[in-house]
């Protein structure tokens, strides 16, 4: 399948296949250390490997805890968009996922944006994503909270 031809949707597990639920099993089983091989979890879940195959690039769990963080910014910045496009540009080069963005009616020249995102970078990352978004040229303040567990 193409990628513009893929769709995705958030379904709740208990109306799955049972085959696409064994592959979730098998596939939380190998992440998590239950199993160290594909054939152990696959014998442990009762599934065909040939099923597990045709399945485990097609499920992933909407939210991984484990790795991901959420990170919300409250900035006030000037109604400059090319101070905004900076912003923007400086979180997504680390691939960071922007989740919601809200932009403010802009006030006195200046404008009050939230912007989440996931990520699974480490706290002295956020740290320095916080302190060089602080120094852009237009920021008047930044405060960034986070969600998830940062080491």
């Amino acid at each position: 399948m193409k990628k513009k031809d893929q769709q995705f949707y958030l379904v709740d597990l208990k109306i799955l296949p049972e085959a696409i639920k064994k592959t979730i099993r098998v596939k939380e089983m190998l992440q998590d250390g239950t199993c160290g091989s594909i054939n152990e979890a696959v014998k442990k879940v009762d599934i065909s490997r040939s099923a597990y195959y045709k399945y485990k690039d097609h499920v992933a769990p909407a939210f991984e805890t484990e790795k991901d963080k959420i990170v919300v910014l409250f900035l006030v910045m000037s109604d400059d968009f090319a101070v905004f496009n900076r912003v923007l540009r400086r979180i997504v080069k680390d691939r960071n996922e922007i989740i919601s963005l809200n932009r403010g009616i802009p006030a006195e020249k200046l404008v009050a944006v939230t912007i989440t995102i996931k990520t699974e970078e480490s706290l002295s990352y956020l740290q320095y994503l916080q302190e060089t978004i602080k120094e852009m040229k237009g920021i008047q303040s930044l405060i960034f909270e986070a969600r998830g567990e940062l080491t």
